[in-house]
């Protein structure tokens, strides 16, 4: 990775903003302060680094552990939990079941989001148990838990977030986000390593995309790079930053700032040589949210990947499902539409 070529995104201490998610005195100067430099991120760049006193280093290496772990287990072992159709996606996702375009995505993942309780009944399509098969018994119950935990403290970061800018735009965004970790995903990434000039199809780690949702929360791995968002015309790359969580602003979110915050372009590529791990949190809105609908056409918004339809190849093909699916979003909440995006991706 050249070093001229890193983007130098702002860096954001969240820690100050903790009181006020536990219900506790804060000092405002600091809380305004990062209000303010939040809303300056998500305006300016849309992706920023955070870090936080509830995060610790330990807890970032262990979770980087447990996705290594899980994918070094047999295929055989993996392939039993297989996501499916349908847009609840939990489980393992196997190269090439999934593709934000006509690219093969030299990747593996594995899904999983709230710890839904079995017996209880879900309330939306988007609910549910996880599928963690038998690993329990195969890399231990703490391998379990350490992954609910993990994401718990992903939800309880994008409600600092929330938070702060809620602050900074006088919005009442957590009416927006009530129960939306019941429907949040999380994503374990393995990215192998590839060369086109090696393969007779187009290859990527993962396609140039916007996020669908309200944010998202990346978690690097040290010394591999291969994250990069399209900015100023051109390609930068997202340094791995140690005790850092990057942050990007979704769809969703630059949706109800009428695209004054962006969403932004962005994608995983290989340097041929090393493999690469990630943990991803996809932050929802509640599931009823409604769609704000601005002007699609806007340049703002217009590429969206929210907007377009990701299932087909063929240009004027796309363009006609796009047109379908732009005069009929107003008609569906966000969870339903959601889980047809899942469905426009599926390539199982």
């Amino acid at each position: 990775m050249s070093i001229q070529n890193i983007i130098q995104l702002p860096v954001v201490d969240l820690s100050p903003l903790v009181p006020l998610v536990n219900n506790a005195p804060s000092v405002t100067n600091p809380v305004s302060k990062i209000a303010s430099e939040l809303q300056n991120a998500c305006i300016s760049y849309g992706a920023f680094y955070v870090t936080c006193s509830s995060f610790s280093r330990d807890a970032e290496l262990k979770i980087l552990d447990n996705a290594r772990r899980f994918f070094n287990l047999p295929e055989t072992v993996k392939s039993n939990i297989p996501i499916r159709s349908g847009g609840f996606t939990r489980g393992y996702i196997a190269m090439g079941v999934e593709s934000g375009s006509h690219r093969i995505e030299f990747k593996e993942a594995f899904s999983y989001g709230y710890e839904w309780n079995p017996s209880d009944k879900p309330n939306n399509s988007l609910q549910g148990p996880n599928e963690w098969d038998n690993l329990d018994e195969i890399l231990g119950l703490e391998w379990r838990n350490g992954l609910n935990e993990f994401y718990s403290q992903m939800v309880f970061l994008a409600e600092l977030l929330v938070k702060g800018l809620e602050i900074a735009l006088q919005l009442e965004l957590q009416s927006y986000c009530a129960g939306g970790e019941t429907i949040s995903l999380m994503r374990l990434f393995h990215y192998f390593p590839y060369s086109n000039e090696q393969n007779d199809v187009e290859a990527i780690g993962s396609s140039p995309h916007t996020d669908w949702g309200f944010l998202t929360l990346l978690l690097q791995p040290d010394n591999v790079q291969g994250l990069q968002i399209f900015y100023d015309n051109e390609w930068r790359d997202i340094a791995s930053k140690p005790g850092h969580i990057v942050v990007n602003c979704g769809d969703y979110l630059s949706l109800i700032t009428k695209g004054a915050f962006i969403s932004p372009l962005h994608r995983v590529i290989s340097d041929g040589a090393n493999e690469r791990y990630s943990m991803v949190f996809f932050y929802y809105p509640k599931y009823d949210a409604h769609i704000p609908i601005i002007n699609v056409n806007d340049p703002k918004i217009h590429n969206l990947s929210i907007f377009k339809d990701q299932k087909y190849d063929n240009d004027n093909q796309r363009k006609e499902q796009e047109q379908e699916i732009n005069s009929t979003i107003d008609d569906v909440c966000f969870g339903e539409y959601i889980a047809r995006k899942w469905d426009q991706v599926y390539r199982g």
